[in-house]
């Protein structure tokens, strides 16, 4: 669908229900949260897309990129990828050769990351359309909201 179409026909939709109360979940954070989740996610993911990532894919090399030698079991648990699921992203990345497994030099049972010069060019790309994509979050809240956003919600540890 061309995107002129698809935003009409968001508009289209958001004005459909733009009489619909929200009672509670208007003094909810987590409600917006979810909601900017979701504009986000799927904005980022269209712009990935030119790349052949994802949100998840493009977060495992950036953090790959400023961890080198990293296991895939600290990687997993900073960015709260359950083991299982993160074996089959490494697989993926590392068939697309953006990656490379090396055992460790300090756990031989664990397998230390690497990104592939191939992975560091789509790592690049991917950042610059990142970039543009965090304009349009700045343009979409405002700067000075996007500036406290961040500070706030970086604050933030999940348990």
């Amino acid at each position: 669908m061309p995107k002129s179409a698809s935003t009409g026909a968001q508009r289209d939709a958001a004005s459909q229900f733009s009489g619909i109360g929200l009672g509670e979940l208007e003094s909810h954070l987590g409600y917006f949260v979810r909601r900017l989740q979701h504009w986000i996610f799927r904005d980022v993911n269209a712009a990935l897309a030119a790349v052949d990532l994802d949100v998840i894919l493009y977060s495992i090399l950036e953090t790959i990129a400023a961890n080198p030698g990293a296991t895939q079991i600290a990687i997993a648990g900073a960015l709260g990828i359950e083991r299982a699921r993160m074996v089959a992203l490494l697989d993926d990345l590392q068939q697309a050769g953006l990656i490379v497994r090396e055992r460790s030099e300090h756990d031989r049972r664990a397998h230390a990351l690497g990104l592939t010069p191939r992975g560091r060019l789509i790592l690049k790309k991917a950042n610059a359309l990142i970039a543009a994509h965090e304009k349009r979050v700045a343009r979409r809240l405002g700067a000075e909201n996007y500036r406290r956003a961040l500070a706030a919600l970086s604050q933030f540890e999940s348990d």
